[in-house]
């Protein structure tokens, strides 16, 4: 009988060893977006969720072995008897693919071995790893076509949480919420950009409609009890009949379910932020990536004006740069890094121009004799050192470039959970005094523009009434940790920022409740311990507990099957 085996690379992360490098910290989406923080940093960990993914749509047992280390994923193919092992991995990766391939073939050698993701772009990855199958661009049907299955029914969302370990500070601050991927794919078709490519520059819907978005979140409602959403799709919004159809659903069904979301601003400017208020984003990441407006995602674009609004309404930003352009010299490089941090989002991001197999970028650069050939693949994760050849930076200019980028937003402009909570308060402020407004004047929403109309007459708005309330939930996750951001602000200005948003907290919710000050104490005693924990182990890092989850035969692929997940800290 066959028997599949879904993993990714095993742990530890983000270390120093033979087959990976300290400062790539984003192996599996894992634990940080920011550098330089401190205790500051939010640490979380995202489940693998296109493990889950394919698990759930074929008829066969699947189990699914997420973050395991090295010796529980040595002891799964030892002792589970699988006939098939898929291994997912990402470019810097591709040296533990390696040695899990290496190791399956010799204890179990009558399994075939199955390579996805991002890594199998690498060129000539066949030779690197002793595998059986390639899966080239979406999975699903892949593997369903592979495996002799129909490939043309439905795709079942799985219901998955986000987040398995999320931590400021030490504590785990934050409520539980799932994760949504609608699809796969981006249309923008960036130079840079590995998922563009990896699709053939399409989207790939998995949740076509807003109906199907609704349904996955409803059914993650039940069986998780969250309403909080991160949505892994590189740009969910650039469909706006979809994101229309949700909102609708919604309203319907009375449902104020919140997302976080990747957009471009190009998307997010042609929808407007009333729409995007009233849908329920609560948190997006931008490519700004240049002053210089070199993508067409950003032309035109007054991201200064775009990112204040945002803020404005409650919506916190993540706002990532490109550093080593082609047209970065020392003098651009730090209008850059300037323009950058005058946006002001709660974070920022700052990469290096990364030439990853399978982009145009990099068959541009291999062609122009650009890449250098003798830096190993874990180092190629954009935080640390560039692999190619730029006429202005020397390899570890490069490095200290970019660090001294992330030091200079957290030393200027304070840390990025800070910026959050203000965000947070300052939109449930301005929310509930829009709402009161438009109540008062008989404005009501209209689907059909996207705007605030004139109604008959003076009208409440339930559904806004409902966003309000989520709005302030998110708000208040953050009160009990301000007074450990006052104790560990790195400088006056910070203070005094934080000063100012405990201000706007007893504006907009009165005195701290006996509640939030028991929390507040236990927060300060998560933080002293994590400080110490830091100082002990030289980083902010944390390594996430395995996920194993068994999903047994299916005689139907309609069936959803009773899942075993154990979990081993």
């Amino acid at each position: 009988m066959t028997r599949l085996l879904l993993c990714g690379v095993y742990k530890p992360y983000g270390v120093q060893d033979d087959t990976g490098e300290a400062l790539c910290t984003m192996e599996l989406l894992n634990n940080q977006v920011t550098r330089e923080q401190g205790i500051h940093s939010p640490r979380s960990s995202n489940p693998s969720f296109g493990l889950y993914l394919l698990a759930e749509n074929l008829n066969l047992p699947v189990t699914v072995l997420d973050f395991p280390s090295w010796e529980e994923f040595t002891r799964e193919i030892d002792t589970g008897g699988y006939t098939h092992v898929g291994i997912s991995f990402i470019v810097p990766n591709v040296l533990k693919a390696r040695r899990m391939a290496e190791y399956i073939r010799t204890a179990a050698p009558r399994a075939k071995i199955l390579i996805g993701g991002h890594g199998t772009a690498v060129p000539h990855i066949e030779e690197l790893i002793d595998c059986d199958e390639i899966c080239h661009g979406e999975g699903v049907v892949w593997l369903r076509q592979y495996f002799g299955e129909e490939t043309d029914r439905p795709i079942v969302h799985p219901v998955v949480q986000s987040a398995v370990n999320s931590y400021v500070y030490g504590a785990p601050l934050h409520g539980k919420a799932g994760i949504l991927i609608p699809g796969v794919g981006c249309e923008n078709s960036c130079r840079f950009c590995s998922t563009s490519h990896k699709f053939d520059r399409k989207y790939t819907p998995f949740l076509a409609t807003g109906e199907e978005v609704f349904e996955a979140c409803r059914k993650a409602e039940q069986e998780l009890g969250v309403d909080d959403f991160g949505v892994m799709d590189e740009n969910f919004c650039k469909d706006p009949v979809r994101a229309r159809e949700l909102l609708a659903e919604m309203e319907r069904n009375g449902k104020a379910y919140s997302f976080s979301i990747f957009s471009s601003a190009e998307t997010l400017a042609a929808l407007g932020i009333d729409f995007l208020v009233r849908l329920g984003v609560n948190f997006i990441w931008i490519g700004v990536e240049s002053k210089a407006n070199l993508f067409e995602k950003t032309r035109g674009i007054d991201l200064h004006r775009l990112i204040a609004e945002l803020q404005d309404h409650g919506i916190s930003v993540l706002a990532s740069s490109i550093l080593f352009l082609e047209h970065h010299d020392k003098k651009t490089i730090h209008e850059d890094i300037d323009w950058a941090l005058s946006l002001r989002s709660d974070f920022s991001q700052f990469m290096e121009l990364g030439p990853t197999p399978g982009t145009q970028l990099y068959r541009d650069y291999e062609e122009a004799g650009k890449l250098l050939a003798d830096i190993p693949w874990p180092k190629k994760h954009g935080q640390d050192e560039i692999w190619f050849r730029h006429p202005e930076f020397t390899l570890p200019e490069s490095a200290r470039y970019l660090k001294d980028a992330f030091v200079r937003k957290y030393e200027e402009q304070g840390p990025g959970v800070l910026a959050m909570a203000h965000t947070a308060v300052k939109g449930y402020l301005s929310l509930r005094a829009e709402i009161e407004e438009r109540e008062k004047k008989g404005l009501v929403w209209d689907p059909g523009t996207l705007r605030y109309v004139e109604g008959q007459a003076p009208a409440r708005d339930p559904f806004m009434r409902l966003r309000l309330e989520c709005v302030k939930k998110t708000a208040l996750l953050f009160r009990p940790a301000l007074g450990t951001m006052m104790r560990y602000s790195p400088n006056e200005q910070a203070e005094t920022k934080c000063r100012r948003v405990m201000g706007l907290y007893r504006e907009a919710f009165g005195p701290m409740s006996l509640t939030d000050r028991l929390k507040a104490v236990a927060v300060r005693v998560c933080a002293l311990r994590e400080s110490r924990r830091i100082r002990k182990e030289g980083g902010v890092m944390r390594q996430p507990p395995t996920r194993r989850v068994v999903y047994p035969e299916r005689e139907a692929a309609a069936l959803r099957p009773e899942r075993r997940e154990a979990r081993i800290a």
